[in-house]
């Protein structure tokens, strides 16, 4: 089963706190995300303001090879609006944990007429309509089976389970989902993950494996709190683990650093696929391995995700090969004696300066010595 990846930057994402994204950073992002190939993007909330009605309306209209839609409260008036704005289709949500629900001071008999209501009237808009069950991973599965069936009646095409608090784990999820999808045959199901106990992109990766079609997820995993399910990390999986081709990937780190800068959130050095040293290696074991054959220490190609190749850090955990190997570059080749006197120096003047040494500070090492 293909995946179907939706992005949620520009809605759930920018709800990060403190989080704005201009309209020119939303139509550079849904650029990005265009070349990169998902294939939805959830653009944003038309409740939040006339110019988010217009952002979304431009996007929508843009001609992506994606398809589109908005999210909205589960009431008429947000629904005739989201219509107005050309999205391929429409995201309505309803709370289904019962803590949720007395939150809103509300019932779930309450939920299920507002469900049946509010779905019935998106159909006579949109040809597609997606009912999201808010809280899903908290509700009581007996109520959250009836939500899904009187969301079937009524003509949701797709139900969005919701990890809305990120509570879950995988084995949590592979229960629910496998549940759901021999209860529900004929439903398409997707999974909307939170990282609060940092397993959201394997909930997700989880969720598809157990039934799940439909992943939403953000760049960087950017969301509230924690953040949502990481889309680089969702694309990179389904390359190297599923052998899927059809995503763009090279531009990862273009996509991902813009957000980055747009968001205002740095991006860490250790991050997954394009942190600044996550293709960088200093263990003397792991360089002399790598230096024959790549594959050795490293199944992640940087260049596969718009990196350039693997590099190596010189410092306390240092061998000789990496000390041969930068002087090799150099077309300078060391007699086993130069290596190992310079190797020693480098151990001692790393851990006394606690960083790593520079390519000046190894070629000044080499002339004094």
């Amino acid at each position: 089963m293909k995946p179907y990846l939706i992005d949620t930057t520009l809605r759930d994402g920018e709800q990060a706190p403190g989080v704005v994204f201009s309209k020119k950073e939303k139509i550079k992002i849904a650029n990005y995300l265009n070349e990169l190939g998902v294939d939805e993007v959830e653009i944003g909330t038309p409740a939040i303001s006339n110019d988010e009605k217009l952002i979304i309306k431009a996007i929508a209209t843009e001609g992506f090879s994606y398809k589109t839609s908005s999210w909205c409260r589960a009431n008429t008036t947000d629904i005739l609006e989201a219509s107005k704005l050309k999205t391929t289709s429409i995201n309505i949500s309803l709370p289904v944990s019962d803590i949720q629900i007395k939150t809103l001071e509300k019932s779930r008999e309450w939920v299920i007429k507002e469900l049946k209501k509010t779905t019935k009237y998106a159909n006579n808009y949109f040809s597609h309509v997606t009912v999201g069950a808010q809280d899903s991973t908290r509700s009581d599965i007996h109520f959250l089976k009836e939500y899904i069936y009187f969301a079937q009646e009524s003509g949701a095409n797709r139900i969005r389970i919701a990890d809305t608090v990120g509570i879950s784990s995988p084995l949590e999820i592979q229960e629910l989902f496998f549940n759901l999808t021999n209860s529900f045959p004929t439903m398409e199901f997707e999974f909307h993950g939170h990282n609060d106990l940092g397993m959201a992109t394997a909930n997700a990766i989880t969720a598809y494996n157990s039934g799940a079609k439909c992943l939403s997820a953000t760049v960087n995993g950017l969301g509230e709190r924690a953040g949502n399910s990481v889309l680089e990390e969702l694309v990179a999986y389904f390359i190297y683990k599923e052998k899927n081709t059809t995503y763009n990937s090279k531009i990862i780190e273009t996509l991902c650093n813009y957000v980055a800068k747009a968001s205002g959130l740095k991006l860490a050095v250790n991050k997954p696929l394009i942190g600044k040293k996550v293709h960088t290696h200093e263990s003397g074991i792991h360089t002399s391995a790598l230096l024959k054959n790549k594959k050795s220490y490293q199944f992640i190609n940087p260049q596969d995700f718009g990196q350039e190749k693997i590099d190596f850090c010189i410092g306390k955990h240092s061998g000789k090969a990496s000390i041969s190997h930068f002087f090799n570059e150099k077309n300078l080749f060391l007699d086993d004696y130069k290596v190992l006197q310079i190797l020693a120096l480098v151990k001692e003047k790393s851990s006394t300066w606690k960083k790593p040494i520079t390519e000046l500070d190894l070629m000044q090492l080499y002339y004094d010595n």
